[in-house]
C-alpha cells in the first residue's frame, strides 16, 4: 500500500518545529571485521571435506609396507537468498510534504539492508552453539554439527574433538585460558597438530568493561597480590558487537581464512525505482542476495555461561 497523505498528516503541515527523523548516525559495518566477504556469481555453492593420510606404522622386517587412503566427507550446499524492501508514496503525498521526509525515505533503504545484513551476518554467531539453522560439513559419523559443539567427529577416525569452554564460563581470565589452550590443541581431520592462532575476542557490548580489564592489564583482574595476567599478553583485539544475542557468551576466532565464518554476497544492494504511470505513485525498491556460512569448525572458541 502506497504512503498517503491520510497515513501521515503532519508532514502536510507548513507550521510544525522538527521532525525527529534520522537524528543518529548509522554504525559502520561491522560483520566484515569479523567474517571472510566472499563475492560468488552462482545460485548456491557446494561443499564437501577431504582427510588425508593417516600416520606412519611400523613395519616389520620383509613385510609390505601398509597403505592409506584419503577420506572424503558427504557433500553440503548453501543456497544464496534474496532480500528486499520497497516504499512507494501517492503523488500528493510526494507533492505535499512540506518537511522533506518523504524525499529522505528512498536513502533510508540502505540503512535498512545494513541492519538487515549485519541480522543476517551475526545470526551465524547467535545460533554457534545451538546448530538451529547453521551447520558445518557432514562430519566423519555423517552428522552436520553447530559450530561451538564438545563432539565433533574426524572424518579420518571418527575420533572427537571440542571447540566449545564446557562447562561454559563466563568471560574471565580462567574462561580465556581455557579457550586458548583448546586452540593449542587443536587438531586436523587426520589428528595432526595444527598451528591456529586466537586473534579476535568476539563480546557483547556488556562485556566490554571486563574485556578490557582482561586484557590491558599486567596483573590478574580482581585480586591484590602480583601475579602476571597471562591473556594480557596473547594478542586479542576485541570486537564488540550489539547484534550479539546472548550477552554473557564469549567466543575466540582465528584471523579471516583460518576459520570460515564467510558472508557470501551474490548480489551487492541495488536500487531501482520507478512511477505508476495510472495511479502516479512512485516507488523505490532495495534488494540484495546474499547468505552466510560455515563449514571447517576448527579457527572458532566459544563459550556460553
Amino acid at each position: 500500500m502506497p504512503t498517503a497523505r491520510g497515513l501521515m498528516p503532519e508532514l502536510l503541515e507548513p507550521w510544525v518545529t522538527d521532525i525527529f527523523y534520522q537524528k543518529f548516525t548509522e554504525r559502520e559495518l561491522m560483520y566484515p571485521k569479523l567474517f571472510n566477504d566472499t563475492p560468488i556469481t552462482t545460485a548456491f555453492v557446494d561443499y564437501f571435506g577431504i582427510a588425508g593420510l593417516g600416520r606412519f606404522q611400523v613395519k616389520a622386517e620383509g613385510v609390505p609396507v601398509g597403505y592409506d587412503d584419503p577420506v572424503q566427507g558427504d557433500r553440503k550446499r548453501t543456497t544464496v537468498l534474496s532480500y528486499a524492501l520497497g516504499v512507494r508514496f501517492t503523488e500528493e503525498m510526494r507533492e505535499d510534504d512540506q518537511h522533506g521526509i518523504i524525499s529522505r525515505l528512498p536513502a533510508d533503504l540502505a540503512n535498512s539492508a545494513r541492519d538487515s545484513q549485519e541480522r543476517l551476518a551475526w545470526g551465524l554467531v547467535n545460533d554457534a552453539h545451538a546448530g538451529t539453522t547453521y551447520t558445518g560439513l557432514p562430519e566423519g559419523d555423517g552428522t552436520r554439527r553447530s559450530l561451538f559443539n564438545t563432539v565433533h567427529s574426524r572424518l579420518k577416525d571418527g575420533g572427537t574433538w571440542s571447540n566449545k569452554v564446557s562447562p561454559g564460563v563466563a568471560l574471565s581470565e580462567v574462561g580465556l585460558e581455557s579457550a586458548m589452550t583448546t586452540f593449542e590443541t587443536m587438531t586436523s581431520e587426520e589428528d595432526r597438530y595444527i598451528t591456529v592462532t586466537p586473534k579476535t575476542l568476539l563480546i557483547h557490548p556488556e562485556n566490554r568493561w571486563e574485556a578490557m580489564r582482561l586484557l590491558e592489564s599486567t596483573g590478574r583482574v580482581g585480586t591484590a597480590d602480583n601475579d602476571m595476567n597471562t591473556v594480557s599478553r596473547m594478542g586479542l583485539a576485541p570486537l564488540v558487537v550489539p547484534y550479539i544475542t546472548d550477552q554473557d557468551s564469549w567466543s575466540l576466532w582465528a584471523s579471516k581464512g583460518d576459520h570460515t565464518a564467510t558472508y557470501l554476497n551474490r548480489k551487492s544492494l541495488t536500487k531501482r525505482s520507478g512511477v505508476d504511470g495510472q495511479t502516479g505513485d512512485m516507488y523505490f525498491i532495495g534488494q540484495y542476495r546474499s547468505e552466510v556460512d560455515f563449514n571447517e569448525t576448527r579457527g572458532a572458541v566459544g563459550s556460553a555461561p
